[in-house]
């Protein structure tokens, strides 16, 4: 659990910085300049190269990391248009989801109106800083980002118990990175020119995509994927506290309310999880 919440930090301060990026390289660019950043760090400490993985994992290996740059993609564009910590509430419903599908015990299901609750708070048109309403289009991306998201901890889970947490990150980060190519390429003209800010996108590089996803991968070796779901329900709070701390980011107070019903429905998801689903340690192959 102190792994998800370390990789959660991590995350939601990257992405503070990130946004400083966007007037500079724009959501896609900043993108392409931290999953290409993070690749190449992580090639050169981990060198996954020096084992092949056998075919099995390569195929998940790759919906791994396309499930990576489409998460990010989706998450910078929606981040764009909306603060932090509402672009991460929307992006939650992919987890969130994932989380339910496997419910079988009536007792699991008690937090359905506890997070729907908070989500309807924390996303209600016009709640958003200062009366601003919603971004449509902000949303969209949004949900994009969610279902991306949950392709990742279902790929990441199965990855994770195939290969070591370091090389799985690495290759799924080299895959994210070839996917953003032609936009990384589009993006190096304004390095060039802004030499300190891509200093800057090493650091995002860093905190949002090589720390984050090494500790996730090392906590899906541990935790059922529903499990980790429901940890991740943290996200709106730690980011909302996040961008008002770093962007001055300020949120109505019925979307404080709902970040605390998301935050009481995690704690209640996990003290309610059986204890035959708190063992499982392997997903059934398809």
């Amino acid at each position: 659990m102190l792994l998800v919440v370390a990789g959660m930090f991590s995350f939601q301060v990257g992405g503070s910085f990130a946004k400083l990026l966007f007037p500079i390289f724009g959501p896609l660019g900043t993108v392409s300049l931290r999953l290409w950043i993070a690749a190449i760090v992580l090639g050169i400490l981990v060198r996954p190269w020096r084992a092949a993985p056998d075919r099995t994992t390569l195929k998940l290996i790759f919906w791994y990391g396309a499930s990576i740059g489409i998460m990010n993609m989706g998450f910078y564009l929606s981040l764009e248009r909306m603060p932090l910590g509402v672009a991460v509430a929307i992006e939650f419903v992919g987890p969130l989801a994932l989380s339910l599908s496997g419910a079988r015990r009536a007792r699991e299901l008690l937090v359905c109106p506890l997070i729907a609750g908070g989500l309807y708070l924390l996303l209600q048109p016009g709640a958003a800083l200062a009366g601003h309403p919603l971004d449509l289009l902000g949303v969209a991306y949004g949900l994009m980002a969610a279902l991306a998201w949950a392709a990742y901890i279902a790929t990441g889970s199965r990855v994770s118990r195939r290969i070591d947490a370091a090389r799985a990150t690495a290759l799924g980060q080299a895959v994210g990175a070839a996917l953003v190519t032609p936009l990384m390429f589009a993006t190096l003209p304004v390095v060039v020119v802004h030499p300190h800010a891509a200093f800057l996108a090493c650091g995002v590089a860093i905190l949002s995509s090589a720390l984050p996803y090494t500790l996730e991968m090392l906590a899906m070796k541990r935790l059922h994927p529903r499990q980790f779901g429901l940890l991740t329900s943290l996200d709106p709070a730690l980011a909302t506290i996040t961008g008002m701390l770093l962007l001055g980011e300020h949120l109505a107070l019925t979307q404080w309310a709902g970040i605390l019903c998301i935050v009481l429905s995690s704690i209640t998801g996990v003290l309610t999880q059986s204890p035959s689903s708190e063992t499982v340690v392997a997903l059934p192959e398809a």
